[in-house]
């Protein structure tokens, strides 16, 4: 009997100090453990969730001074489950790179001959730059003189080395179609005005381009088209020409414009 009354004041002792916990807010695990010491006295392990605080050491030593041993255990508290961040690799997006402009390109150009048309002239109708090419001029232009016949000259071995020379001296950078140029300006000026000789053209038109180197290959070859071939360079006469690169000659421009090949203009007389 006296056994049950211990057992049911132990159990009271024990509410109390539960009550007494739980109104102080701390919270009180459901595992309240009795056991029994070798003197008979019960222990009341009390397992709660809160570390011991001053206020729970109070509690104990009351409980005790009422002859039950009382421990407040504290449970360990749960590790917190870590939380790796896993740190995102901020992939850049990189912006789609812009296809580059598709380029326009300009039609081709009907066939790659040597020379170009640079004329201002308006465009005659049915003009054609393939019968020019295909007659054999070298420079194909909007306004060709369809009466225009290359006339034929035969040059001294003198004329012939002197005119080499200075087609080289006037336009050494023009390459064959420069050379021929400069011969056929000299050979419609022969023809058009009654020179005689390469020098007689020099004095009269003022050519100032040296003569003191001698043509090559290419030069040779051009003189020989223009010339020998009784071929031309455009279908036009040519008398006057200059280089824009060195020279701003009002005079030229007065004449009858005829094309450009490179920096030098090529004119009829007016």
């Amino acid at each position: 009997m006296k056994e049950k009354l211990e057992k049911r004041f132990n159990l009271i002792i024990a509410g109390i100090v539960i009550v007494v916990l739980i109104a102080i807010g701390i919270p009180v695990s459901v595992n309240t453990v009795q056991t029994r010491t070798a003197d008979g006295e019960i222990e009341t392990v009390v397992s709660t969730t809160e570390a011991v605080s001053a206020t729970e050491s109070t509690e104990i030593s009351t409980a005790t001074e009422l002859g039950v041993k009382t421990y407040v255990i504290p449970n360990k508290p749960q590790a917190e489950k870590s939380e790796k961040k896993e740190k995102k690799t901020e992939v850049k997006k990189s912006e789609p790179e812009t296809e580059p402009e598709t380029v326009k390109k300009p039609p081709a150009k009907k066939k790659a001959k040597p020379g170009f048309s640079y004329a201002t002239a308006p465009k005659k109708t049915g003009v054609s730059y393939d019968a020019q090419w295909n007659a054999g001029y070298l420079v194909a232009i909007d306004n060709p003189d369809y009466g225009y016949h290359p006339p034929h000259i035969e040059l001294s071995d003198a004329d012939r080395d002197l005119l080499e020379r200075l087609c080289y001296g006037e336009f050494g950078d023009g390459g064959f179609t420069g050379a021929a140029l400069v011969a056929q300006c000299v050979k419609d000026a022969m023809y058009t005005y009654g020179l005689h000789t390469v020098k007689d053209v020099i004095n009269s038109f003022s050519y100032d381009g040296r003569t003191d180197h001698p043509g090559g290959r290419t030069i040779k070859d051009a003189v020989i088209y223009v010339f020998d071939m009784d071929k031309a360079a455009v279908q036009h006469r040519i008398i006057y020409m200059y280089d824009t690169d060195y020279v701003d000659s009002e005079f030229h421009e007065t004449q009858n414009y005829v094309c450009t090949f490179k920096s030098t203009r090529f004119f009829d007389k007016k």
